[in-house]
């Protein structure tokens, strides 16, 4: 693991003061640090539970260079076995960024036998990143895209452009008579 940068420590730490009190929690990785929910920790998985939370963010942030930082999304999903979580091996799984907003009303028969609302729980996926960039923005750092991200840009700037080669070749072609 390579010693993180003064400004890359600065930065962890500030987002962990930040995330005090809440369900966020900061964990170092060898490029930098993760946001993600702690879904492990006893005070906040009962409200996770009965929420039906199904998908968790980690934000993978590194500083690549003074001044500035990354931030990479990924979303994973979230099983509940006899009430406990877990992080699921499954085949849905996004990196880059993510932008998720979502919101569950349960009504319910609550342990009195009083029917009412028993969730009332609105997420955003972008709480965690908003967590470092309010930090970054502090510290007068700058976000620059991850390479994820960057890569899905690329990929779909290609894709546009062979969608209107493809229009126009298929325009041409049919101007000069090649279909009929």
């Amino acid at each position: 693991m390579t010693t993180p940068t003064p400004e890359a420590t600065a930065l962890m730490r500030g987002v962990q003061q930040a995330a005090e009190g809440t369900p966020y929690v900061v964990t170092p990785t060898a490029e930098g640090f993760d946001v993600s929910l702690d879904v492990v920790d006893a005070q906040w998985f009962g409200l996770f539970n009965k929420a039906g939370l199904s998908k968790v963010y980690v934000h993978h942030v590194a500083v690549p260079s003074p001044g500035t930082y990354t931030i990479t999304d990924d979303a994973r999903s979230v099983e509940w076995v006899a009430g406990t979580p877990r992080v699921a091996a499954t085949a849905e799984r996004q990196l880059g960024r993510v932008k998720e907003l979502g919101a569950q009303k349960v009504w319910a028969f609550d342990e009195h036998g009083r029917f009412g609302v028993q969730a009332d729980f609105r997420f955003g996926s972008e709480e965690g990143r908003d967590l470092v960039t309010g930090v970054a923005q502090q510290l007068g750092m700058e976000l620059r895209r991850g390479g994820a991200e960057r890569i899905g840009l690329w990929a779909a700037g290609l894709v546009g452009v062979g969608a209107v080669v493809g229009l126009v070749l298929t325009v041409v072609l049919a101007l000069t008579g090649y279909f009929g």
